[in-house]
């Protein structure tokens, strides 16, 4: 939940500085939609449970495995979304909330502490997914982060954004009631305690 918390601090402390056409974006994944079309069986779904519970060590079963670990950023990557959803009941009206995911990334050290098959596989097999449709050159998804930051990649407020075009997200991440809850939560834990 640290992507989550530090997303939300440093949104919060910017928020005074907002100008008329500003947006935010946050870096979301396709990991959360939790299936194989998305993630290639990579990475579990997510196991959303209450910010409270997400936000400490250990959420999620033996904690000391791969899977806990690649389930905690999937679901971390879904509250993301939910968080985006909530700026856009929150902050000003001329200021837009976008989720955008770059697609799978290869090349970009993600495996660097994963077990040796998969850090060889990361390094010298999935960089070829590239140059298809399943995942996205390093270079490539900095030209899409760079559009959508600037602009130059149409979407309303909201959006999720994956790599050039706004899209649905997954069904689980339209949840009023997680989002509002995961808005109270970061602003309990995020809050001066002076």
């Amino acid at each position: 939940m640290v992507n989550v918390l530090a997303n939300h601090v440093f949104v919060r402390a910017l928020e005074d500085r907002f100008t008329h056409g500003g947006r935010v974006v946050l870096t979301a994944s396709d990991v959360h939609f939790g299936d194989l079309r998305h993630n290639l069986g990579m990475v579990p779904a997510p196991a959303w449970k209450h910010p409270d519970v997400l936000a400490r060590p250990r959420a999620f079963s033996r904690p000391e495995t791969t899977r806990a670990g690649r389930t905690a950023y999937a679901t971390s990557k879904l509250a993301v979304i939910h968080l985006i959803h909530e700026y856009v009941r929150r902050l000003p009206a001329d200021v837009d909330a976008v989720a955008f995911n770059s697609a799978f990334v290869p090349g970009t050290g993600l495996a660097r502490n994963a077990d040796a098959l998969s850090r060889f596989a990361m390094r010298h097999v999935l960089p070829l997914l590239a140059r298809t449709p399943l995942a996205t050159s390093p270079d490539d998804a900095g030209t899409f982060l760079a559009d959508v930051i600037l602009g130059n990649t149409r979407a309303p407020t909201g959006s999720y954004i994956d790599r050039d075009r706004a899209t649905r997200s997954s069904p689980e991440s339209y949840d009023p009631t997680r989002e509002r809850e995961l808005w109270d939560a970061l602003e309990r834990l995020t809050s001066d305690p002076a």
